[in-house]
């Protein structure tokens, strides 16, 4: 079962949806002709039924001429939630990444020096 929220969220879909289709003055047969959809598929949209296809939504979107009205629900710039959150991402700026003291480099001891070039010098084979 769904959410309360989203049962609430549907329920004002339908009754938005009953709005428009009254606004212009559509009768239920009217507008379900023109979105082709059932009647019985119109009143179950308009009562907030979650067992309605989002393909019969779409389509009375269509019908009320607002076809774009379902693909701007979750578009990145009206998304508010999305939009905070990627702010926060962002990195401060004006560190630096420095270190205070320069890095020496280490300079090998002579034995060790001695010891690595025989290393070098003993190992045979195929190097890859």
């Amino acid at each position: 079962m769904a959410s309360l929220k989203a049962m609430r969220s549907l329920s004002d879909l339908g009754q938005n949806i009953r709005q428009a289709r009254l606004a212009r003055r559509f009768t239920m047969a009217e507008l379900a002709m023109r979105a082709d959809v059932s009647e019985r598929t119109l009143m179950r949209l308009e009562k907030g039924d979650p067992g309605v296809g989002i393909g019969n939504l779409a389509a009375v979107l269509a019908a009320l001429g607002s076809p774009a009205i379902l693909a701007d629900l979750m578009s990145p710039e009206n998304d508010t939630v999305g939009l905070s959150r990627a702010l926060q991402a962002v990195p401060k700026r004006g560190r630096t990444f420095r270190s205070e003291t320069p890095v020496q480099p280490r300079e090998e001891s002579d034995e060790q020096q001695d010891a690595s070039d025989t290393k070098k010098r003993v190992r045979k084979g195929v190097a890859f």
